[in-house]
């Protein structure tokens, strides 16, 4: 079995979907089928069943998911020792494969990056953009080396988490909005607001869905799933919304958006994750270590 195969297999099994399986691995669909179904020739079993246009694993394809962690698990960790082995700092190599979500991908992590790439030029970053839940089962699988999350707590197993900062959510909309004339904003005065929420499993709208539970409100919403497409929307006064102060602090200087002065006062955290049981190549280590530097400077105010 060629660990690739292993890897489409898992990632498949993760979506149920030949699709967007391909578009997260960076294959045409073909490639993905060409996998699964060698991997199916090798093992003389059937790994999924596609009852109508549905894809479900099979009792063997169950077995097999358990086991191809463990062996692409394993397999990584043979390559971080022997990238390690001797290596000197200065002349990493290899690749180091990352992910986050899109609000720090945008506004916190192009420092870092860029002075990974400039401190070991060398190394090969292969990034790429992802909710907790796809970034978690990439850590689970071996997919990816270690990630950041914007959340208010990570508890997953066999995953270690340091947070790094922290960074308020802010409540914005567009400056001539009536609210953002008032000194203090109760969240029970969003009841005639339209609330502009991300897509579901995001920690943003975890954090307002349960501000307005809390206060008893039911207002009209509009989903999105982009910042960017909630921040434009905000700004043309479709409604008001919640979102990290790193990504609209820029549109609230420019006069394009206004903080309204929520009561409530939410605040998340930036993490740095990776997989507990694996061992620590000498790039995560660097990277971790850039990160806290980078963003030791003080941070914004609620």
């Amino acid at each position: 079995m060629e660990l690739k195969h292993l890897e489409t297999f898992l990632v498949v099994a993760r979506h149920l979907h030949f699709t967007r399986a391909a578009r997260e691995l960076g294959y045409v669909q073909s490639s993905v089928t060409a996998h699964v179904q060698t991997l199916e020739a090798e093992l003389g079993v059937a790994l999924f069943e596609r009852p109508g246009r549905r894809v479900t694993l099979t009792e063997s394809g169950r077995e097999l998911c358990g086991h191809a962690r463990v062996l692409l698990g394993q397999a990584e960790q043979a390559r971080d020792a022997v990238r390690g082995a001797g290596e000197d700092p200065d002349q990493m190599r290899g690749t180091l494969r990352l992910a986050a979500p899109e609000s720090l991908c945008a506004h916190h992590l192009p420092t870092v990056l860029s002075a990974m790439r400039t401190r070991f030029p060398r190394l090969h970053l292969a990034f790429r953009p992802a909710g907790r839940g796809p970034l978690l089962d990439a850590l689970a699988e071996g997919t990816i080396d270690a990630g950041f999350l914007q959340e208010e707590a990570v508890n997953a197993p066999g995953v270690v988490a340091e947070r790094m900062r922290r960074e308020p959510l802010r409540l914005v909309a567009r400056p001539e909005h009536p609210l953002a004339r008032k000194r203090r904003v109760a969240t029970e005065e969003l009841a005639g607001e339209t609330v502009l929420l991300l897509e579901p499993g995001c920690v943003q709208r975890v954090v307002m869905e349960r501000e307005l539970s809390r206060a008893g409100l039911c207002p009209p919403t509009v989903e999105f799933f982009s910042l960017e497409a909630l921040r434009r929307c905000a700004a043309a006064g479709l409604g008001v919304g919640a979102a990290p102060a790193s990504s609209v602090d820029g549109e609230i200087a420019r006069g394009e958006l206004t903080a309204l002065a929520w009561e409530h006062r939410p605040v998340l955290d930036v993490f740095f994750v990776r997989h507990a049981a694996r061992s620590v190549p000498p790039a995560v280590r660097e990277l971790a270590a850039l990160a806290r530097e980078l963003w030791s400077a003080p941070e914004p105010p609620a």
